[in-house]
């Protein structure tokens, strides 16, 4: 790796000029040399905005600079998996916004193509990054509640027009989303859970509609899970909800754990009542994010969540939908 890492970007829209560009800027081992968008306009502001020397309507053009070392996807999720693809054939390592791929082959491919290449792919499941989430995931692998009974994680808020200052109105296209809320919000759920209790989801049953907007997306839905270590899961998640609880709760036989994402990580053991945990560092997510990835780069060490993580994430919402449409449990394992 040269002294500086070349950054593409492919995608102008909100999460590339809120997230990845300024995220880049801000860490002296990154150069920004490239961003891409099928609408000049808005490549050309980001640029500006970022100090960005180079701008291109075609995201192959940005590809062929051998200046580049890696790029951030920040496109649409039906490009995702071809955008990937060449990205690795070029050489050239990834960071993919979440999901990965609207289908479970396109994931696939995209690995393939990573593997074959030698690059890294890794998926942009923020929360992971958030210190609180990675301290309540540390507490429960160091047993602080004893074994996991149960665990809630509720995502919502009005959508990506509100909530959200999404630049273009592919959020609600089904097909160019692959789906509507499971896919943008509970992916993250899903992750999360598997993240903080260090198990895979065994089976999903689900519930979708679509309640607050006039969409053929769904806007709300409520995901019961069963996980390999015996434990029960649910996930609330929508582009419906007016300001409410976002965080997780994970009951377990010697304790509980609340992460409300606006107060400190709470902590509840019998012996002691409730704690407040500030025995971490401030901040995460995006930032963090983008630190290690390029950490992961500088070092050689692999990125997380991989491929293989974004895919495991990407089965389990989509058994969503089928576990919806046909009225029963869905098994993944």
């Amino acid at each position: 790796m040269r002294e500086k890492i070349g950054i593409g970007v492919i995608g102008c829209g909100a999460i590339a000029v809120e997230a990845h560009l300024p995220n880049y800027a801000a860490d002296g081992r990154a150069r920004l040399v490239a961003v891409a968008d099928v609408d000049r306009a808005r490549a050309e502001e980001a640029a500006a905005r970022f100090g960005v020397p180079h701008i291109y309507e075609e995201y192959r053009e940005l590809l062929a600079r051998r200046d580049i070392d890696a790029v951030s996807i920040c496109t649409p999720n039906d490009v995702h998996a071809e955008q990937a693809i060449a990205a690795a054939q070029a050489g050239k390592h990834i960071l993919c916004e979440k999901p990965m791929a609207i289908s479970l082959e396109q994931a696939e491919a995209m690995i393939a193509a990573a593997s074959a290449a030698g690059v890294q792919l890794m998926v942009g499941f923020t929360h992971r990054f958030y210190s609180f989430n990675e301290r309540a995931a540390a507490l429960i692998a160091e047993g602080a509640i004893g074994k996991p009974y149960t665990v809630r994680v509720r995502f919502a808020h009005r959508g990506p027009y509100e909530s959200w200052s999404a630049r273009s109105d592919w959020f609600f296209d089904r097909r160019r989303a692959g789906g509507g809320a499971v896919l943008d919000m509970g992916i993250h759920a899903l992750d999360l859970t598997r993240f903080l209790l260090g198990e895979e989801i065994e089976s999903i049953w689900a519930s979708i509609a679509t309640l607050a907007h006039p969409i053929e997306a769904e806007d709300a839905a409520v995901l019961c899970l069963q996980l390999t270590g015996g434990a029960l899961g649910y996930i609330e998640t929508g582009w419906h909800s007016w300001p409410g609880q976002l965080g997780a709760e994970i009951y377990g036989s010697e304790g509980t754990i609340i992460v409300d994402y606006r107060t400190p990580l709470r902590l509840f053991r019998p012996e002691e009542g409730w704690q407040e945990e500030r025995d971490f560092p401030p901040g995460g997510g995006w930032p963090a994010e983008i630190r290690h990835f390029l950490d992961c780069l500088a070092s050689g060490e692999p990125v997380r969540p991989d491929g293989r993580d974004g895919l495991i994430s990407l089965r389990a919402a989509l058994a969503a939908y089928e576990s919806h449409r046909a009225g029963r449990r869905v098994c993944l394992l």
